[in-house]
């Protein structure tokens, strides 16, 4: 069955990163094996106000793609290498490869995430 899913009303908001100062933001899930039995990917919005990042991380056993529907900012590698990304722009992480979101602009950062298989949120 096809779903239409208004991020906002639809999932339950997840805070990520309130007990480290810089890594907070707010993360609207909408897709996955227990919100509507998708059987693959793992989706949802994640919204960074200005300065906040998520933590360095990875998917160990997830490709990942993002939109960036909003705001512009950085992925940061971890070799500490930073490449900006704009509004509109799509980008590709390769299964295990570690980065790091970072809002640098002066409005919040809207990013739409599509990872799978599936595989955990970051708890920071």
């Amino acid at each position: 069955m096809i779903q239409i899913i208004d991020p906002f009303a639809a999932s339950q908001p997840i805070w990520l990163g309130l007990d480290q100062a810089g890594f907070r933001r707010k993360v609207f899930k909408v897709a996955d094996e227990a919100l509507n039995g998708s059987e693959f990917l793992v989706s949802g919005l994640t919204i960074f106000e200005p300065g906040e990042s998520s933590s360095l991380h990875n998917h160990p056993e997830s490709e990942e793609v993002d939109f960036i529907v909003r705001g512009h900012g950085e992925v940061v590698s971890e070799d500490g290498g930073r490449t900006p990304f704009a509004t509109n722009t799509f980008m590709f992480i390769p299964k295990g490869v570690m980065h790091q979101h970072v809002n640098t602009g002066r409005e919040p950062l809207w990013l739409v995430f599509v990872y799978g298989p599936h595989g955990e949120l970051p708890t920071t």
